[in-house]
């Protein structure tokens, strides 16, 4: 694949989807005036405990997707049918679970408002089956265009459908939950043409009971695996409520977090449009293009990070006209740092799912995520909901120490990254990132757009350097 395909694909993974935030941006200073720090601690709440059982709805059963691929190129869609099969039964159960858990959890009495509510909120399990074999497909057929503009299109509906009920009946969280609904609904609609006809990938209703027993003995420990991920971003709110902390201050955490989020788009978007050449290099035992494409991507986080924080009090100042969400500024210029090492996370997982090895990937995220739960019950009750910031970048970063105290990830960072030290120097560059950012955010205007330049400047020399338009 050429740089420019690279880039094309990079734009329509990373920056098409996430047009429909740059709608949401355009809209925050008309919708959070109507908005308060309760609503958004409803919505927090809500989409904690959703994102709680959307990997164990799923199974783990994705990992089966890309190795079937590669594995069985002409026949991989009967693979993939009794995958889905299994999903939407899977996603029907689970859905209705979200549902009775969080109408025990919400502060609101039994009611069939309440019960709408859930069901709203609990669609995005209802419905994940389509889209989760479409984030696969297309990605590996190189073929972008019909997960992105469906996606998009779906996200722009949700969207509307928020801004109207919030800005014009003045409905609070029951805007911010229909969002996730209306789009879940739309793309779901919509992958049964794009996946199921197609691609002739239908749901198959598996009868050999000894091959599913197969498929969910490899996938199973996936599940904690991803429940892991859900544990580094949503246990914090989840520990909050049930620590009896307001919903106000959930809301501001929530807040926060959902703008620092915004640190790891580019880099989500990059590693996405890189997939074939991931896979093909480590499948080719070619490590140092493998290992080329971990510095790309890395250096890509760390500037895409550092540029955010260091504007972050010039994207609350021009998008959040509320004096209560603004509070919560502070949250998103630290938290914007956490996931950072998410490209580390990406490289050194892809050697585990090819090989099939999924119980070490209980290592990578389901640890750190414990250590995250653990810490912000430890702290929390005696340091409020700020504790769960600290909490979460210290165990966001912990990712990086799994291969010098884990012997299957020492041989397999020391094969494809050559030395475990350079993970030393990750973090130190990463701890500098944070605090020189930190600092350069107080600078004047002009001073911050030549500091911007300035780090665009060096991650273009870094690319011509290390000759990454070559493995790309």
């Amino acid at each position: 694949m050429s740089t420019r395909k690279i880039v094309a694909n990079t734009l329509y993974y990373g920056v098409v989807p996430k047009l429909t935030m740059l709608l949401s941006i355009v809209i925050l200073p008309l919708t959070t005036p109507f908005l308060s720090t309760f609503d958004y601690g409803i919505y927090g709440v809500v989409s904690s405990y959703t994102s709680l059982l959307i990997p164990i709805a799923s199974l783990g059963l994705n990992v089966h997707l890309t190795n079937s691929y590669y594995e069985y190129p002409r026949h991989y869609h009967l693979v993939w049918g009794r995958i889905l099969g299994l999903l939407l039964f899977s996603s029907l159960l689970f859905g209705i679970l979200n549902m009775a858990v969080l109408s025990y959890t919400l502060p609101m009495a039994f009611s069939w408002k309440l019960l709408s509510l859930c069901a709203l909120a609990s669609m995005t399990i209802f419905l994940l089956a389509n889209g989760l074999l479409a984030q696969h497909l297309f990605p590996l057929l190189e073929l972008p265009k019909h997960l992105v503009f469906t996606n998009l299109a779906g996200s722009v509906l949700g969207i509307l459908t928020s801004f109207v009920l919030i800005y014009y009946f003045h409905k609070g969280y029951w805007g911010l939950v229909s969002s996730g609904a209306v789009s879940s609904i739309f793309c779901f609609t919509v992958f049964v043409k794009f996946v199921w006809v197609d691609y002739n990938i239908w749901p198959i209703i598996d009868r050999n009971l000894r091959r599913v027993k197969r498929m969910l003995k490899i996938a199973l420990p996936l599940v904690p695996h991803t429940l892991g991920f859900v544990l580094l971003t949503s246990s914090a709110r989840i520990v909050m409520s049930q620590c009896n902390i307001s919903y106000d201050e959930i809301g501001l955490f929530t807040h926060g977090s959902t703008m620092g989020d915004y640190g790891v788009i580019l880099t989500t978007a990059l590693v996405t449009a890189l997939i074939p050449q991931m896979q093909r290099a480590y499948r080719n035992a070619d490590f140092k293009t493998y290992r080329k494409l971990y510095y790309l991507c890395q250096a890509v986080a760390l500037a895409a990070s550092f540029s955010i924080c260091v504007w972050m009090p010039e994207i609350y100042s021009l998008l959040i006209r509320n004096d209560q969400l603004a509070q919560s500024s502070d949250i998103a210029r630290l938290l914007c740092f956490a996931n950072v090492v998410q490209a580390f996370y990406l490289f050194i997982s892809t050697p585990v799912f090819i090989h099939k090895n999924t119980l070490h990937l209980l290592w990578l995220v389901f640890v750190p995520g414990v250590l995250n739960f653990t810490l912000c019950y430890a702290l929390i009750p005696f340091f409020g909901y700020r504790a769960a910031i600290f909490s979460t970048i210290v165990s966001y970063w912990s990712q990086l120490l799994i291969p010098f105290v884990v012997s299957y990830y020492k041989h397999s960072v020391r094969e494809w990254l050559g030395s475990r030290k350079i993970l030393v120097g990750v973090l130190v560059v990463i701890i500098a990132d944070l605090v020189l950012a930190n600092i350069a955010m107080q600078a004047a205007l002009l001073g911050k757009i030549l500091l911007t330049m300035l780090i665009m400047g060096t991650l273009w020399i870094f690319y011509r350097h290390e000759e990454l338009n070559k493995v790309v």
